[in-house]
């Protein structure tokens, strides 16, 4: 499974071994550029850095980064571009539109952003999106929303623990979290913003139907909403400034 998270917090390091890779490993061959182009289709030039790279562009608007939702047109069109036969049998046309990709996400702007912006998940947290994207990109859309879900549960759960390190929190599934958090929002020092209440049992809402065979059908759509809600949360800074890991 491709690293998402990861790849956009080393987007040009990821970039540049993809350059590095597809020069040692394609246009250094001897190939005929009539048949350069098929390779497009195979695993020599479908690595998983590129799937990643692909994934992230795909998604980038879930990461609330402005220096990336301004140009997402344009990152879009590269990606479309590196994916162009035409463009894999010309050497020149792959350096161009690489050389773009790369001075992108080279600069020390766009990078601050976006370590300022992903450094406060936790390492658990960015397993679970990860999968969660992969899901997804894969339109495997009851898996994307569950794995979101269980994310936004991790962050709850921590956020509680901050306040009342209670064990029998640990047994508690995400329903039982918000119920009790609800109930009881002084003795967690009301740690969730009261806008975030109704996300946070929305979400569970459809985790239900997810996991359980409640004959909900889980669309497109719903999968697109609870994941945008799910890194809406997880990366509101007052919130990642609370949680104890």
């Amino acid at each position: 499974m491709e690293h998402y998270i990861e790849t956009l917090l080393h987007m040009d390091e990821v970039c540049e071994t993809f350059r590095k890779h597809t020069i040692n490993k394609i246009f250094k061959r001897k190939s005929h550029t009539s048949t350069r182009g098929l390779i497009l289709y195979c695993p020599v030039y479908q690595t998983a850095d590129f799937k990643a790279m692909k994934g992230v562009v795909r998604t980038i608007e879930l990461f609330g980064i402005d220096a990336l939702e301004h140009k997402v047109h344009a990152l879009t069109t590269i990606i479309n571009k590196l994916e162009d036969r035409n463009v894999v049998k010309a050497e020149k046309r792959f350096y161009l539109w690489m050389d773009k990709l790369l001075e992108f996400f080279s600069n020390e702007s766009v990078k601050k952003q976006i370590e300022d912006r992903l450094s406060i998940l936790d390492s658990e947290e960015r397993r679970r999106l990860n999968e969660a994207i992969h899901c997804f990109l894969e339109d495997c859309n009851y898996s994307s929303v569950a794995m979101s879900v269980s994310a936004i549960e991790f962050r709850l759960l921590s956020l509680m623990k901050s306040v009342q390190p209670d064990q029998k929190l640990e047994n508690m599934t995400l329903g039982q979290l918000i119920n009790e958090y609800l109930s009881n929002k002084d003795k967690y020092g009301r740690v969730i913003p009261k806008k975030y209440e109704p996300l946070l049992e929305h979400c569970n809402t459809y985790r239900i139907f997810s996991v359980h065979p409640k004959k909900e059908k889980i669309s497109k759509s719903i999968a697109t909403s609870i994941i945008h809600m799910t890194f809406q949360f997880l990366l509101d800074k007052k919130l990642a400034r609370k949680t104890v890991t």
